[in-house]
């Protein structure tokens, strides 16, 4: 037995029980006008019974419950919270809403370029750090394709590969130098050449932890929690220890729809990705850009 997660049960499950107790005094109540002739002239006082015997197991229960559970370690702590798929969204815009920086780590940075850009571009003195995966690193992203091809639920069966995996770095890449061009944004960028499973989003107050598989929960971890200064650290050595890349260069279009093959190319040859521009091609850049969309919402 769980005490914590007992107490600590959604408000889904705890109307599931609550449903499921209710259901099963019905049926016995059934039963025993079913199996007694003369039950049905009793009908009252059976309930009165049934409902008398529930809420003294429920109370017999909720005080052995809370004498184990002082005996019990506690197994959360303040500022350390999961979070259910359903609410991810939710707790994303509540950290944006007071965010005077914004800190990410991750791999291509979807959510940040659709969601977190967008949503920071005209708040004063915002400084954005963001940590993705090298999109030049053709091992990296060979490796990275394989991995989110292990996870079905990414992307309804979309087909990852080398490619396709250095398109969305790079776009973002062109979001964020976009942002930087146009909106003047304080970006700071940088390729790192590994993937974590895990990815970080945080604010000055409290961060995020996410997977790539949207069916699993999240973790919010707040400045309360011990572990909030570690995974903090951790964002700063892998900045320290990945590449930085200067943003500067992109044409400062009305958009990035408006952007054309040829900005894509003259943007690549300027950050010395002219190469993986050509392999790619500027045409399917070109069109990721304007396709992209925050993952959360499809």
């Amino acid at each position: 037995m769980d005490p914590d997660r007992i107490l600590n049960l959604s408000k889904y499950h705890r109307k599931t029980l609550i449903g499921f107790m209710v259901l099963l005094f019905i049926l016995l109540l059934a039963l025993d006008v079913w199996v007694k002739p003369n039950a049905l002239a009793e009908l009252a006082e059976m309930a009165s019974d049934y409902i008398r015997a529930i809420a003294s197991s429920i109370l017999t229960a909720l005080v052995v419950l809370w004498i184990v559970k002082s005996f019990l370690p506690p197994l959360s702590a303040k500022g350390l919270n999961e979070i259910q798929p359903e609410q991810i969204t939710k707790e994303f815009d509540l950290l944006l809403a007071t965010a005077t920086s914004w800190r990410y780590k991750g791999n291509f940075g979807r959510y940040l370029r659709n969601k977190v850009l967008t949503s920071l571009e005209n708040r004063m003195n915002m400084h954005i750090s963001v940590c993705i995966i090298d999109p030049k690193n053709d091992h990296l992203c060979a490796e990275h394709a394989v991995y989110r091809g292990r996870i079905h639920a990414i992307d309804k069966g979309r087909k990852y590969d080398a490619n396709l995996v250095a398109t969305e770095a790079l776009v973002t890449i062109i979001f964020c130098a976009w942002h930087v061009a146009h909106k003047k944004s304080k970006i700071d960028l940088y390729l790192t050449s590994v993937f974590d499973p895990v990815r970080i989003d945080a604010n000055d107050n409290a961060m995020i932890l996410t997977v790539e598989d949207r069916r699993q929960p999240a973790l919010k971890v707040t400045k309360e929690h011990f572990s909030y200064a570690h995974f903090d650290s951790q964002l700063k050595f892998t900045r320290e220890q990945a590449r930085p890349l200067d943003l500067v260069g992109l044409k400062a279009s009305t958009s990035i729809s408006t952007l054309t093959s040829k900005d894509i190319i003259d943007f690549c040859e300027r950050i010395n990705m002219k190469e993986l521009c050509e392999r790619l091609t500027a045409k399917s850049i070109l069109k990721a850009c304007k396709e992209s969309k925050n993952p959360y919402e499809s």
